[in-house]
């Protein structure tokens, strides 16, 4: 059983999104609304602490971007779900032992390791900011039947002053897709992902670190060269070896972007690694 065969189609690769949450950010404002996150910070249940600036950034993104990336979330999330369920269902080992093509533990452990990384990569990289607004936008307390989610936002966020963005309205398409899928009808003032000389720098939400923050991004969020270096040492063989041939190779290979990654190529390197040594 192959982990492709486990693994739901995704419309964007997350290890190609450009990095445009800093760890601050994330830490102080979006991680303590996320369960996803509570090994980092304790999860909070009231609503998230939504802004206007933080709204200003969201709407810096063509809104079509928001949708891609969350059908990619919860696909994967639900695919988690389901292979936990069947994971945890004495049935469905039972079903595992007496059919050979079946998955095997082993193949569902590796397949929701590898869904539970890109989900993370996703929601670290840009997802995040979507996700806590929806949050936001969803709690009990900030229902708005018959209102439409500009125009309650628009009243009931405290007015602040900050630097706007460097970005026009709904104008960022940062994702390897076609920009015929945006919904901006002036699509030729968009920023595209892939186009050259573009730096996505510039476009990411503001980085405020506080000593918590920094505290926290040592113990969680390792540089590049460690990454790297934990990598080599789980492999024996260097950064790529004995994952040439996966199918989720393209994940490995793409280009890192220094400490503000998301840590994720060790995990899928040793996880490689695991199921090259199994097979041999």
């Amino acid at each position: 059983m192959s982990l492709a065969s486990l693994v739901p189609d995704t419309r964007v690769d997350p290890a190609l999104l450009p990095p445009l949450l800093p760890w601050s950010l994330r830490y102080n404002d979006l991680y303590p609304y996320c369960d996803f996150f509570s090994h980092i910070v304790p999860t909070q249940y009231d609503p998230p602490a939504w802004t206007t600036e933080l709204e200003a950034y969201w709407q810096t993104f063509d809104v079509a971007v928001w949708s891609h990336l969350s059908k990619d979330h919860f696909r994967d999330h639900f695919a988690i779900m389901g292979m936990r369920e069947r994971l945890s269902s004495s049935k469905g080992a039972q079903l595992a032992r007496e059919l050979p093509d079946s998955p095997s533990r082993v193949d569902f452990e590796d397949a929701i390791q590898f869904l539970l990384t890109r989900r993370s990569t996703r929601w670290n990289r840009l997802y995040g900011l979507d996700d806590i607004r929806r949050r936001y936008l969803n709690h009990p307390e900030n229902r708005h039947i018959g209102v439409s989610d500009y125009d309650f936002l628009d009243s009931k966020l405290e007015k602040s002053a900050f630097p706007p963005p460097k970005a026009a309205p709904f104008s960022l398409w940062p994702i390897p897709l076609d920009p015929s899928l945006s919904f901006n009808p002036r699509r030729e003032m968009l920023v595209c992902w892939g186009r050259d000389g573009v730096d996505w720098d510039q476009y990411a939400l503001p980085d405020r670190p506080t000593s918590d923050s920094k505290a926290a991004r040592r113990k969680f969020e390792p540089s590049a060269a460690e990454e790297l270096e934990d990598a080599d040492k789980k492999t024996g063989t260097g950064r790529f070896g004995a994952t040439m041939g996966d199918a989720t190779a393209p994940l490995l290979l793409s280009r890192s972007n220094g400490a503000r990654s998301s840590a994720f190529l060790p995990a899928f390197t040793g996880l490689f690694h695991r199921r090259h040594v199994q097979a041999a």
